[in-house]
């Protein structure tokens, strides 16, 4: 099944930070051509809210921390076609108090996670083939905006989007 053909999905990721840096993963999608350094983020389990998502995948892809209370949303994005929703993410900044990584990602595309400076993570995140991840991060990690982005695909390369203020 192609990575666009499928059921609605939810997404929930984190901006971990500790003294100032920012928290990785070197993530493997078989749609991808190669790795590339990602936000801790994943799919929202049936049942599960999409803070307790993220806070799960974050533990789960770096063996970080956080709670409900410390996560503060920052952006959430839409990814359409032809009409239809194909997916739905929440994204989250926290800090954490612990800075140990520890990988234990179920689904094995995480090979590595590490902390960057935000300079750095802007320039890693920027290499990323997936806008809808890519875009709003950059974006966040430039102004700090907090926003709500629409991702149009055209076919399976072509993509448009834009973004409003979070409400």
């Amino acid at each position: 099944m192609s990575l666009y053909a499928r059921r609605m999905q939810e997404y929930a990721g984190v901006i971990a930070q500790y003294d100032g840096k920012i928290a990785l993963i070197r993530d493997h999608y078989e749609a991808w051509d190669q790795p590339y350094w990602n936000l801790p983020s994943g799919g929202v389990e049936p049942g599960e809210s999409p803070p307790a998502g993220a806070i799960r995948e974050l533990r789960e892809e770096t063996g970080l921390h956080t709670t409900d209370e410390a996560l503060r949303l920052v952006w959430t994005t839409t990814v359409t076609r032809a009409g239809e929703t194909l997916s739905q993410s929440w994204n989250y900044v926290a800090a954490v108090t612990d800075p140990t990584l520890q990988i234990d990602d179920p689904d094995g595309t995480v090979t590595d996670a590490a902390w960057f400076s935000p300079q750095d993570a802007v320039r890693l995140l920027h290499q990323m083939p997936y806008p809808p991840i890519a875009v709003p991060a950059l974006a966040y990690l430039h102004t700090a905006a907090h926003a709500t982005w629409t991702f149009t695909l055209s076919n399976t390369t072509d993509w448009t989007w834009h973004s409003d203020p979070l409400r």
